[in-house]
């Protein structure tokens, strides 16, 4: 019987999915990893007890029952659905905008009236982009929307992505919503829960399989070439499948451009207290240049009691160096994505899955649902 092999670009959560479905397949998976360890951008790690999420919160949340299934085959999870409060007018209201923040904010008989308002023209507590609101007929409902649109959403994504909400594509502009009901949860999703000890954990028990080798600091590009339609492993042409999960533009030399992306800088705060802040995330639309603060050792099954951690986060723009976190997509940006899309499209066995490949802002479960189809796809060829 012939050995199957793959090679995977990248051990992060899209990479290392695909990468146990193909081993179970009996596959030979090699998996290359540029950073130190494993698990990507969802890494985790325990200081003196603390939990620390290294680049920035990641909140497990989902509809879909086969993504929950698969993920509890490597750990325990323990329900946790996430909460924010924003700092508006020097008061921490919920987001989304909701109808305790309307209360918080408004006077009483103001606030009632403007709930009644809202629960007429919208009766079933939907979650409304504020910028349908903008354009809403009542005159009482607009003023409400450019009130969140001021307060709680333009300054945020200014410093978010460097440039004025109306200078943005219009799929970040549809993905503030204000709730019009009391449900102050950050997620609506049926399923929301945490891994008890950390996406780490997790993830290291996801590639303990005796077909996975995860090679560790390790610069895929030296090993890896991309010659007239075919793949090339330490000088040696390679047909098996490719899972490419990195930037799209680097696999292919940059040749068409850089496609943009948003970095941050992350700045930790060591605490002896218990607790630092009322709920795991706080976010500052108007003040500060750092976005949010976050608390990950509220999301730990058993906080440690006496110290904290708190991780304030300063978005800037993706330079050399930099790591890259969230595509900026545009007219421009999708057309430089789509060349080297097709250049990836003229190699049969290379495959692309996750955020940077994909240049989509997507959910930790999307990236884990299309890393599970893709894999099965494999198999079945």
């Amino acid at each position: 019987m012939n050995r199957k092999y793959a090679v995977i670009i990248g051990a992060g959560i899209s990479g290392l999915t695909a990468a146990r479905i193909l081993a179970e397949a009996e596959y030979h998976v090699t998996v290359l990893e540029k950073r130190s360890h494993i698990g990507g951008n969802v890494y985790d790690y325990f200081e003196n007890g603390v939990l620390v999420h290294k680049y920035g919160p990641h909140l497990f949340h989902t509809n879909m029952s086969h993504i929950v299934e698969f993920l509890q085959r490597f750990s325990e999870f323990f329900p946790y659905e996430h909460r924010v409060l924003g700092e508006v007018q020097g008061k921490l209201i919920p987001i989304p905008f909701n109808y305790k923040s309307i209360d918080l904010l408004y006077a009483a008989g103001q606030a009632q009236q403007l709930k009644e308002v809202l629960s007429k023209a919208y009766p079933c507590g939907e979650s409304v982009a504020v910028m349908e609101l903008r354009g809403h007929k009542d005159p009482q409902v607009r003023a409400l929307a450019e009130f969140v649109y001021q307060n709680v959403f333009y300054g945020y994504t200014k410093k978010q992505w460097g440039k004025p909400p109306q200078e943005l594509d219009g799929s970040v502009m549809g993905r503030v919503p204000v709730r019009m009901s009391y449900d102050d949860r950050y997620f609506t999703d049926e399923f929301q829960m945490m891994p008890s000890l950390g996406y780490t954990a997790m993830l290291e028990r996801m590639a303990d399989h005796e077909n996975i080798a995860v090679r560790y600091e390790c610069d895929a590009f030296l090993y890896l070439k991309l010659q007239e339609g075919q793949v090339y492993l330490d000088g040696e042409r390679f047909d098996g499948p490719v899972i490419y999960t990195g930037c799209l533009d680097e696999l292919f030399g940059c040749r068409y451009g850089r496609l943009p992306y948003r970095s941050l800088d992350f700045v930790l705060e060591r605490r002896g207290i218990t607790q630092a802040q009322p709920a795991v995330q706080v976010n500052y639309p108007n003040r500060f240049s750092y976005t949010r603060t976050s608390e990950f050792h509220l999301v730990q099954q058993d906080p440690v009691k006496g110290r904290t951690i708190l991780v304030y986060e300063y978005p800037k723009e993706c330079e050399d160096g930099d790591l890259p976190y969230y595509p900026v997509e545009s007219e421009e940006s999708r057309n430089i994505y789509q060349k080297y899309r097709m250049l990836a499209g003229q190699i049969p066995n290379l495959y692309l899955a996750g955020r940077l490949a994909e240049y989509r802002y997507y959910n930790m479960d999307l990236a884990i649902d299309r890393a599970m189809r893709l894999a099965y796809e494999m198999i079945k060829i």
